[in-house]
């Protein structure tokens, strides 16, 4: 893959550097995978990602690394790599970063996306799948019964509810998040503010770790196996690339937890 241009399909598109697993999966909805040389570490959906260069971190990666892949863009997400797009701008990187906080700036990034590579009808589509995906989900939680409370883990240590989108995507698969300002990211929670709340589903979405958490990391710790969804067995551990990635399968994540909250109300 040397020189500026990667030749694919019979044709020219731009070399892609997506550090962000998020934008990796947008990019092969839209049909520009073939334009990726190099991917950070967590960057593991579609299957096919397998046979690109990953890049050792992700808030954290080598300068002159993604540098010798000579990447026309190069793409960051979210709050947490705020410094690295800054790091990249400052090797006089041309640098992309998105940073949705909504499902509507999700949809946004798809649209922003789709521009930057001209392919603005995919994205046009990509964003209708999406909403159609999600108002699906929404149709059905609305003939629940009713809406219980559901606490949804982004970090164990300390522990940490799932902010920005996830929310959202809870409320419209059914349950009620622990309260939230708007756009507002994950944050640190107590024991005491997670017993007054009362939670009926607890779901571990810890970053990083796919579906490979463990509940006892929530389970075990002090005072916390007397909440009563523990007590009653209904700690639930999602893949986190479902909830935490600000992409095109956060309609499957909602569809779990819909499926977990129909669960507890049957």
């Amino acid at each position: 893959m040397q020189g500026k241009f990667l030749l694919y399909n019979d044709h020219v598109l731009m070399r892609i550097a997506s550090l962000s697993p998020a934008v990796t999966e947008i990019l092969f909805a839209l049909g520009k995978g073939g334009s990726l040389v190099c991917l950070d570490q967590y960057s593991d959906y579609p299957e096919s990602v397998k046979e690109l260069p990953h890049l050792k971190g992700h808030q954290k990666v080598d300068i002159e690394e993604v540098q010798s892949f000579k990447p026309d863009l190069v793409f960051t997400s979210t709050l947490i790599q705020t410094k690295l797009a800054e790091e990249l701008r400052k090797a006089e990187l041309a640098v992309i970063r998105q940073d949705p906080r909504t499902l509507a700036g999700v949809e946004q990034s798809f649209g922003e996306i789709g521009t930057l590579l001209s392919c603005e009808d995919r994205a046009r589509a990509l964003s209708l799948v999406f909403r159609q995906g999600m108002n699906e989900v929404k149709k059905r939680a609305q003939a629940l019964p009713r809406h219980p409370h559901v606490y949804i883990e982004e970090w164990h240590n300390p522990p940490m509810v799932s902010g920005n989108w996830v929310p959202e995507v809870l409320r419209i698969a059914g349950g009620v998040p622990l309260p939230l300002p708007p756009k507002n990211p994950s944050r640190e929670v107590s024991l005491e503010e997670i017993r007054a709340f009362d939670p009926e589903l607890i779901v571990l979405s810890i970053c990083g770790a796919g579906s490979l958490a463990r509940k006892e990391l929530l389970t075990q710790r002090e005072g916390w196996k007397e909440l009563r969804a523990v007590r009653e067995g209904r700690v639930r551990v999602i893949d986190d690339s479902l909830l935490n990635r600000p992409g095109p399968r956060l309609v499957e994540g909602a569809r779990r937890l819909y499926g977990w909250i129909f669960e507890v109300l049957h």
